[in-house]
């Protein structure tokens, strides 16, 4: 099998109705978090120390309800703070509690969207979006010099591909009677650690974030992620996979000529 992701035919608009599932998730359906579980998500699990983000502008794309732009209010002392979303319900759900004037709220395609961050999160976003090359070439033009951005994917592995059936009928149902079976398939994603540190609840907005009716998700090896970095024009030495499916990535030049020739010492 080629490892050649497929993608669909090029389109830069991505339509509100795309994530409808998501927006009715993030609107209608309560999760519970904690400073403590969100510092981890935002500084231990990115291999940063807490004044990383101190001075700089942050975006959090794919924002959802917002907990990630809210942990960066709270938490950081960025200089500025951008919040970009694509549902303009989720939009509206993330002003009625993110108050930091700091925060500026973007709702947009993240294929078009234009705006100018030191760093990006991206998390959980990248796989639902109509075509993840445009989608991760426009973040990384959205970067300053020397910029980076955090990313996640949905990796291709066995146990993605084994639950790959489940998810093309429980992707059918309405949404109010798949989250009635999220609780008995949250403990699917509770079997690693960041799982069961996240709690039960947070487990059910992952199971229904992977079986949901979203109109697009793509599954990736290490080895397309690498090679959409390279199209995007990142050096490979300025990629760092902090985890699986989680990767740091900076913009620039790499500086250094690593030659392979064997020295004696």
């Amino acid at each position: 099998m080629s490892d050649k992701p497929t993608r669909p035919a090029l389109v830069n608009v991505q339509t509100e109705d795309s994530c409808a599932s998501f927006e009715w998730q993030w609107t209608q359906q309560t999760v519970l978090d904690s400073k403590s579980t969100l510092y981890r998500k935002l500084f231990e699990s990115r291999g940063v120390w807490y004044d990383h983000y101190d001075g700089k502008i942050v975006a959090d794309v794919g924002s959802g309800m917002g907990r990630l732009t809210w942990a960066l209010a709270e938490l950081t002392r960025a200089r500025e703070i951008i919040s970009v979303e694509l549902s303009p319900m989720s939009v509206a759900k993330q002003r009625t509690y993110i108050t930091d004037p700091r925060v500026k709220f973007l709702q947009a395609d993240l294929a078009i969207v234009k705006f100018k961050a030191d760093v990006i999160h991206a998390a959980g976003v990248i796989q639902h979006t109509r075509d993840p090359f445009v989608t991760l070439s426009n973040l990384i033009d959205n970067l300053t010099e020397g910029g980076e951005l955090f990313i996640s994917f949905y990796l291709r592995t066995m146990a993605t591909q084994m639950l790959q059936p489940l998810r093309l009928v429980l992707s059918r149902l309405p949404k109010r009677m798949l989250w009635s079976l999220t609780p008995l398939l949250a403990p699917l994603f509770m079997v690693r650690w960041a799982g069961r540190e996240s709690g039960y609840k947070t487990a059910m907005h992952t199971a229904y974030d992977w079986f949901g009716s979203h109109e697009f998700q793509y599954y990736f090896t290490d080895r397309q992620i690498r090679r959409l970095f390279n199209q995007c024009g990142i050096h490979p030495h300025n990629v760092i996979q902090i985890a699986k499916g989680l990767y740091k990535v900076r913009k620039g030049v790499f500086p250094i000529m690593l030659e392979e020739e064997l020295r004696a010492f």
